[in-house]
């Protein structure tokens, strides 16, 4: 039985306004992106770190109380507080691309693919 050319071109009108309305929200969805921030701290609250959506290091806060720990222990503490940052930037991503485009649209359902993996479950694996 082939297709009805009717159906198929209501399918077709249907998908190009689909496209065309994603197409009109993808400033949005690049200004939420870029806008994205996530924040990582020390267990003292002593390091504070943010983050872009990317992971990019975007502001580093470190107390003196901090430095005083020495080198090993607050390198260990940043890299902690990185991945608590990249975590939470993920998760705002996710937020804010759902609100734009809807759970169940293909880049969100990307972005929800690859959730990054919390701060502890990274530390646990040595990352």
């Amino acid at each position: 039985m082939s297709p009805d050319p009717d159906e198929s071109f209501a399918q077709v009108e249907a998908d190009v306004r689909r496209a065309e309305s994603r197409a009109a929200r993808m400033p949005a969805f690049e200004a939420a992106v870029a806008a994205a921030r996530g924040t990582g701290r020390s267990r003292g609250r002593d390091i504070v770190v943010q983050v872009d959506s990317a992971g990019r290091v975007v502001d580093l806060r470190l107390s003196e109380s901090a430095l005083a720990r020495g080198a090993s222990r607050l390198a260990a503490e940043l890299v902690t507080a990185i991945r608590e940052a990249e975590a939470d930037a993920h998760r705002a991503t996710l937020q804010a691309v759902t609100g734009l485009l809807g759970a169940d649209d293909p880049i969100v359902a990307q972005l929800r693919d690859a959730a990054a993996p919390t701060a502890r479950e990274r530390t646990a694996r040595g990352r």
